[in-house]
């Protein structure tokens, strides 16, 4: 009887050793994780504010009274990329194994558990605001000149960028198109007139300032999560 107590007290310690390690490998990689997901978060922040910028510059074009256009080429590139989208990914491949394993019973940690389950039970790239449709890309897109689409977006299309362990995409901060002025001057003042350009442009910026104001509160839970890993220490 005593022998197997022993044993069984052995095995016991044995699991509760491997449960250890593996916790804190899983805290590592979490942790990792979210980092991760602080840089995407920040990419998503600074792609849409350059997206606004082009918008609210763009506009201006549509609801000038006059007829004076000082820089047809810059608009051409910022009514385009007003029309610009990004589809970001979050960072969950460790948190979806612990879920789908039932190896998120390793916390001890209750509280910083409750953390991790709140933020990712929501996939903030998959919410309302990111599910709006983007009419004004549709429409700009399906009326400004083909061979002016193709120059903007092999001169100012999105560049991939290097994240932790990934590769993300960003909008150039400036950038160079081969356009003649009077030809990119003829498709402004043919597109300034379209109505429904205007109508889509103006929703766009109210959307896209409500996606920010969504990704700055995402941004704030998630910094709040890692500072409550960084001050967590595993036995």
């Amino acid at each position: 009887m005593l022998g197997i107590l022993l044993a069984l007290q052995l095995n016991n310690w044995n699991q509760n050793r491997i449960n250890n390690n593996l916790e804190k490998q899983y805290y590592q990689r979490l942790l990792e994780d979210l980092k991760e997901e602080k840089e995407i978060v920040q990419s998503a922040l600074n792609y849409s504010a350059q997206v606004i910028s082009h918008a609210k510059r763009a506009i201006i074009v549509f609801e000038n009274s006059t007829d004076e256009i000082d820089s047809p080429v810059d608009n051409l590139i910022d009514m385009y990329q007003a029309s610009q989208i990004k589809d970001p990914n979050s960072a969950r491949s460790t948190y979806e194994e612990l879920i789908s394993s039932g190896r998120i019973s390793l916390m001890k940690n209750d509280s910083l558990k409750t953390s991790l389950i709140r933020y990712y039970e929501i996939t903030w790239t998959e919410t309302a605001m990111y599910q709006i449709p983007n009419d004004y890309r549709e429409n700009l897109r399906s009326k400004m000149p083909d061979f002016i689409q193709t120059e903007i977006r092999s001169k100012c299309g999105d560049r991939y960028v290097k994240l932790r362990s990934a590769y993300d995409v960003a909008l150039p901060i400036s950038c160079v198109i081969n356009i003649d002025p009077d030809i990119a001057l003829n498709v402004i003042k043919d597109m300034r007139t379209d109505e429904s350009l205007k109508m889509d442009l103006r929703v766009l910026i109210g959307n896209e300032n409500s996606k920010l104001e969504v990704i700055r509160s995402v941004k704030k839970q998630l910094e709040e999560l890692i500072d409550q890993f960084d001050s967590i220490e595993v036995d």
